[in-house]
Parts: C-alpha cells; sequence; structure tokens
C-alpha cells in the first residue's frame, strides 16, 4: 500500500471520541452554506457513530493511501495511520487530523465539491439532482459510502437520515 503522505509521521492508532455538542459547533462555525452543513452533520453523525468511533479524529474515514488530497487540507493533517478497514478488514492508511475541525472541514468541502447536500447535484459516480431527503440517501450511498451507481440506501437509512435532518434543521441554520 503506498502511503500518498510521505512527508507526515506514521502515528500510533488512537480510538478518538468527540461530544456531538462540539462537532456541532465546529460546523456551525464554518462558512459553508446551511444545507452542506447538515449534510455533514448527517454524514458525521452516521460514520462516527454520533462522534463515538473516531481514528486520531478522523471521523470520516479519509484515507492516506488512494492518493493525495487537494493541497489546501495539508494543514488539517497530522500525519498517517494504519488500521484495518472496518467493512473490509483490509490494512489501509488513514489520515489523522490535529483536531475534530479540520476533519469537519474537509467533510464539508469534500461534500460541498461533490454535491452530496440539499441542493446540489452530484456528478462523480452519477449524475443526479439532490432535491429531498430521499435522494440526499442515494446520493450519499452512491456517491460516498458504496461508490457505485447502483447502489441504493435501505428505507431504514433513509428513516434515519430523515430524523437527522429533521435534528439538524433546528441546531445549523445560515448565519
Amino acid at each position: 500500500m503506498k502511503n500518498a503522505y510521505p512527508e507526515k509521521p506514521i502515528l500510533q492508532f488512537r480510538r478518538t471520541s468527540v461530544e456531538m455538542l462540539a462537532a456541532i459547533k465546529a460546523i456551525q462555525d464554518s462558512t459553508f452554506p446551511a444545507e452542506v452543513k447538515r449534510a455533514a452533520y448527517m454524514i458525521f453523525r452516521k460514520e462516527s457513530g454520533n462522534g463515538r468511533s473516531g481514528i486520531n479524529e478522523n471521523y470520516s474515514g479519509f484515507q492516506a493511501d488512494s492518493g493525495r488530497w487537494p493541497i489546501i487540507y495539508d494543514p488539517l493533517i497530522a500525519g498517517v495511520v494504519q488500521k484495518n478497514e472496518n467493512g473490509t478488514g483490509k490494512s489501509r492508511l488513514f489520515l489523522a487530523f490535529h483536531h475534530v475541525s479540520g476533519c469537519l472541514q474537509m467533510l464539508m468541502d469534500r461534500l460541498q465539491q461533490r454535491g452530496i447536500y440539499i441542493g446540489g447535484r452530484t456528478s462523480k459516480i452519477v449524475t443526479m439532482d439532490v432535491n429531498n431527503i430521499t435522494d440526499f440517501a442515494r446520493a450519499y450511498k452512491k456517491e460516498w459510502a458504496a461508490g457505485k451507481a447502483s447502489a441504493e440506501p435501505t428505507m431504514e437509512d433513509i428513516k434515519g437520515f430523515d430524523s437527522m435532518y429533521r435534528q439538524a434543521m433546528g441546531v445549523l441554520t445560515d448565519k
């Protein structure tokens, strides 16, 4: 496996967690549009077990062995961590962040760039408008989680995103 960040230190794996209020504050304090913030809130909650399951402040599974990310993220990255991937069990290299806010900054930027938010338009895996929560769940599954055009969310996934979106509407507003 190739480390895309050889200049960054290899760090020991550390399970990290963050209180949801701290994650919400980091999202709210960003300058991203409200719908991007809400998308990040939902994906953060889903992928991190509500902030309980991070890898060295990486709560989105950003990897360091699949090529370099845009250079704007370099200051956010503290190093690289080797760990077996949850879904496949294969050894992978993951980015380590200095702080949860760096991970969330990168997550929001990636979601905005890829159109994975209500009001967005995806085009990497499939081209689709994201007009509502069902579209969001489909875009997330296809564009982010599975990386396959044929992937579809379960009804449980859609219901979960619907519930989280209603919560996000209350805590993440346009500022």
